[in-house]
């Protein structure tokens, strides 16, 4: 039995596990640490992994799933309302940056056939790399989302054509192009027709069925086949699988059933997907990226530049703004991995040499590996060029400290979102004056319409701070989203004034402490918030006198939320919160008949001591003890503590077997 691909892929997967791990310490894109695998393994340099049809087949399915996925949140109603970006944007797109490449690779010497292709294959960018970043950033449904994918989309269908050209242009065309170009049209139109049919009458039913079975194994099955069926189909018609993929995934996209093929296709999706761009980053040629690495860094900034002047201009048109457009040229700068496919089959029927085919691919898979930077800090890009529309939003120090010059004995509030403004409405009824910050420029302007007191600014800055009155106010209030910035706040805060009282509002209690050791005088989780006020209705409707609702809410509030940290794990709960610190768990130890600490009492075990848990109660048939800490421990008994999810371990291994 062969196990080359077997060894190939382990190879592959241990080399990714470790890239990953060290990129995200370096707060770098994961889709980077691929295309560094890629070439680390390549024939480029360690020559560890030989080309491969197998891993390329997986690596396409990769991009099958993806755009299967994206699919789901676009139906053919959606796609209608924006065939002007499709066929407009996306058109002129390709046209006018397909003619200036080819212009300038004409102008360089190359042949104007092969000036044609390379003007064709660079003027599409990478669906997979610019779909993941959209997607992860949460910016399919946003303005440049819609913009960006319809470009994308229109690529997609281009690229099919592109290709049909490439060995017309080489003299050894079978049949005439307009043949070739015309059979691709009636394919498309009948497949598109085909599946909206399928989409409207027949999945619908197909899934409800499956629905009622309640097998998940199933429901992922029957996902999973018509993602594959939908790219077979598309394949045996030779037009492109991603587009295959696409059309399946809008076939499902009016379906209520989408958000749950969505979550359960997407552990394929993701570890197919860092195939791709492990295959990408194997293509590079690395010795001779070396030898003309100048050519190729100028040749990529060119490219950047030229596309996405050329889609920004062209985005202008379809955009409400224009850091949308100058987004959307952001986003879709780069060659992408159709321009790969045309150069493999341009090398086929050897039209460009090795080094100026090495020197294609270099330009595009860099530009492709700059991407995830380039749309992280697009916002930064955006501020620069849009910098003239910053002063209006009142954030330099002297500008603040003047406007709020006579206001005294105000609420500072750090961050004006939904809280912030909350608080501000409580105040403004009460006749208490605040003066408010927050550095979302849109927030502030919309807010400086109807509120004089709000100004645009990073909280964070001490000076900021000092300007907006710190030393003449009588309490802070942080209403950030970011745990992490709260606390820098807070430290800011600290730095100038030592005295005034600090409320921090955060979403759960997972930086409670961190909070409190930097200075926070009172942290207010909203989900304890939010839970006592459910206990308050419950015992209300329950009949509970309202002194006795007050008494026992204001004591859990002055025992800091003690009785709600900590929560029992779920199938699906993550051991570990957004910032990737452990959660604090509620867990239950019921301790057998032999047990090593039958007889012995908890104050004498010392579990809080020893590994910092904490111990909620001991139950002893089915009522909790008073005085459970002198109480000898016996068979059957329950212990509840709580911790993370290594104290919880090494607490109930210390209760069952004496060792830690």
């Amino acid at each position: 039995m062969d196990f080359s691909l077997l060894n190939q892929l382990l190879v592959i997967f241990i080399c990714s596990v470790i890239a990953i791990a060290v990129f995200h310490r370096l707060r770098l894109p994961a889709t980077l640490s691929y295309l560094i695998v890629g070439v680390l393994l390549g024939p480029a340099a360690t020559e560890t992994i030989a080309e491969s049809e197998n891993i390329a087949l997986l690596a396409e399915m990769g991009v099958v799933f993806l755009l299967f996925s994206i699919g789901l949140e676009f139906s053919f109603a959606h796609m209608w309302a924006l065939r002007r970006i499709v066929f407009g944007l996306g058109g002129y797109q390709v046209l006018l940056c397909g003619i200036g490449i080819a212009i300038v690779a004409f102008l360089l010497g190359l042949p104007l056939p092969i000036a044609l292709i390379l003007g064709a294959g660079l003027a599409l960018s990478s669906t997979a790399i610019v779909s993941k970043e959209l997607t992860s950033r949460n910016e399919l449904k946003l303005p440049v989302g819609q913009q960006t994918m319809g470009v994308l989309i229109f690529q997609d269908i281009a690229a099919v054509f592109f290709l049909i050209l490439v060995p017309v242009l080489a003299g050894d065309g079978e049949q005439n192009l307009w043949l070739a170009l015309g059979s691709v049209l009636v394919k498309s139109s009948l497949l598109l027709g085909i599946m909206l049919l399928i989409g409207r009458w027949i999945l619908p039913h197909l899934f409800h069925e499956i629905a009622k079975v309640r097998s998940e194994e199933l429901f992922v099955l029957t996902a999973l086949v018509i993602a594959l069926l939908a790219a077979w189909v598309t394949h045996s018609m030779h037009l492109s699988m991603a587009l295959g993929g696409f059309l399946a995934g809008m076939m499902l996209g009016e379906s209520h059933y989408r958000h749950q093929v969505e979550h359960d296709i997407r552990p394929f999706r993701d570890v197919l997907l860092g195939l791709f761009f492990v295959s990408v980053g194997m293509m590079l040629d690395l010795s001779l990226f070396l030898q003309h690495w100048l050519l190729i860094l100028v040749l990529t900034v060119l490219l950047l530049a030229f596309k996405g002047i050329v889609i920004t201009w062209l985005a202008r048109k379809h955009s409400d703004t224009p850091s949308t457009a100058l987004k959307t040229g952001l986003y879709l700068a780069q060659g992408g991995e159709f321009c790969l496919a045309l150069i493999a089959l341009v090398n086929q029927h050897t039209l460009l040499t090795n080094t100026q085919s090495a020197v294609v691919l270099s330009v595009t898979i860099l530009s492709m590996s700059a991407t995830p930077f380039i749309i992280r800090y697009s916002h930064w890009f955006i501020n620069k060029l849009t910098s003239q529309k910053l002063p209006t939003l009142n954030n330099e120090p002297s500008v603040i400290a003047a406007a709020i010059e006579s206001v005294t004995n105000h609420t500072l509030i750090c961050g004006y979102g939904r809280v912030g403004q909350s608080i501000g409405r409580f105040l403004d009824k009460q006749n208490l004056p605040y003066v408010a910050m927050d550095d979302d420029p849109v927030r502030v302007k919309e807010a400086c319409q109807a509120e004089r007191k709000v100004f645009f600014g990073d909280c964070r800055r001490p000076d900021l701070l000092e300007a907006a009155g710190l030393d003449r106010a009588n309490l802070v209030v942080i209403c950030v989203d970011v745990d992490e910035n709260a606390e820098k706040i807070t430290q800011a805060i600290r730095l100038k004034n030592q005295q005034i009282p600090i409320i921090v509002r955060t979403r759960d209690d997972s930086s409670l402490e961190a909070l409190r050791n930097t200075g926070a005088t009172e942290v207010i989780p909203e989900i304890f918030e939010s839970s006592l006020m459910m206990v308050k209705h419950v015992l209300v409707m329950l009949g509970t006198p309202t002194e006795q609702i007050r008494e026992q809410i204001d004591t859990v509030r002055q025992e800091r939320y003690q009785i709600l940290h900590g929560l029992y794990q779920g199938e699906h709960t993550s051991i570990t919160d957004k910032k990737g610190l452990p959660r604090t768990f509620l867990h239950g130890i019921q301790l057998a008949a032999d047990a090593s600490s039958i007889g012995k009492t908890l104050e004498l075990i010392d579990l809080e001591a020893r590994f910092g848990i904490e111990i909620h109660h001991l139950k002893r048939h089915d009522i909790e003890l008073d005085d459970w800490r002198n109480q000898p421990l016996l068979a059957n008994d329950i212990v509840v503590i709580s911790g993370n999810h290594e104290q919880l371990e090494q607490a109930e291994n210390l209760l069952l077997t004496g060792y830690s």
